[in-house]
């Protein structure tokens, strides 16, 4: 019988707020100041073991850190929960009365059997944690990295995954400290108004970053610091005019077989957009996919013949420039 009660007291523990993020010592929760130390000592973990493999010439800098995660083993989520059981009993005698005593050695039990189980099988809690820093080599050539380290409880290296990794040079550097100290992007005389504007800015750079796939975050933060380039040159942003200052950067290296003499002619930057999953709602909205452009431009192509081709120009939805193709037939309809 007394199995059962604590069984469903424990039931009810389950299912309330009892959340405990980080685990050290499969015993009671941790307050918030220890949690902050904890994650200090993760990050000088990472920074000591990133600076012991940049040396000789190489340098690393660190610059921002993601939130703390502990992927926890069930075994230890159910030692945690036993231990705050425990924790709670004492306050329970009105509840449980002369059963008291009975229920909480029952809990210790547990608590014993659950702790054996964990010891022997050496069962236990590790961490990760995200961390986006700078590596310069000997030619001084500059690289922006994000990694995820994956730590043992004693904050030692388990392993190691890169997200993405994208070389940058000296002036891209510069922007890039510019955007991850948040720096103005849009100067006005009132004050007020130009912290709204560069917070609400920032907001959408920033989770632009965090919602990207990783395979797409070099290509995005290089974008992102075109436009902070963009933003520091005009003290405004233009979509438009954004897409046409990336089509002249390309047009200068282009990825097709041409040499271009002359941009002619730009249509509009228009929006391209799709159907949104209707599982959850049941109503149907329009979605942003990206954008598209057209270019008349004159160059000289694979056949070392000179013409005046349409190229199509797509972007995603963060104006990411994603590619760029020829226009067989009639163009002049792109430019109405």
């Amino acid at each position: 019988m007394t199995r059962i009660i604590v069984l469903v007291f424990m039931t009810f523990v389950l299912t309330g707020c009892f959340i405990i993020e980080e685990y050290e010592t499969a015993s009671i929760a941790q307050n918030e100041p220890e949690k902050r130390e904890k994650q200090e000592l993760i990050k000088d973990s990472i920074v000591a073991y990133l600076s012991k493999q940049y040396q000789d010439g190489t340098s690393y800098k660190a610059y921002t850190f993601g939130s703390l995660y502990s992927n926890k083993p069930q075994e230890i989520v159910e030692l945690e929960q036993l231990y705050e059981i425990k924790r709670m009993l004492p306050t329970m005698q009105q509840h449980y009365g002369s059963r008291l005593d009975s229920v909480i050695q029952e809990n210790d039990n547990q608590i014993n059997t659950k702790d054996k189980i964990i010891r022997e099988k050496h069962i236990f809690t590790t961490y990760d944690l995200t961390h986006l820093y700078c590596i310069k080599d000997t030619l001084n050539n500059f690289k922006i990295v994000e990694t995820k380290f994956l730590l043992y409880p004693n904050y030692k290296i388990k392993d190691v995954t890169i997200i993405f990794s994208v070389a940058i040079d000296k002036f891209e550097l510069d922007l890039f400290e510019h955007f991850i100290h948040q720096d103005p992007l849009i100067f006005d005389d009132d004050y007020n108004y130009q912290k709204k504007m560069n917070a609400h800015t920032y907001d959408k750079l920033n989770t632009s970053m965090i919602n990207a796939l990783p395979e797409k975050k070099g290509a995005l933060l290089k974008t992102i610091l075109k436009k902070v380039k963009f933003y520091l040159k005009n003290n405004s942003f233009d979509e438009d005019i954004f897409a046409n200052f990336l089509l002249s950067e390309w047009s200068k290296t282009p990825t097709l077989d041409v040499s271009i003499d002359k941009v002619l002619k730009s249509s509009k930057l228009k929006m391209i957009k799709g159907k949104s999953d209707t599982s959850n709602t049941g109503v149907p909205h329009e979605t942003l996919l990206g954008y598209k452009k057209f270019l008349l431009v004159n160059g000289t192509w694979e056949k070392k013949t000179q013409e005046e081709k349409a190229l199509y120009c797509e972007f995603d939805n963060n104006l990411v420039l994603l590619g760029v193709l020829p226009v067989e037939g009639d163009f002049e309809k792109y430019f109405e």
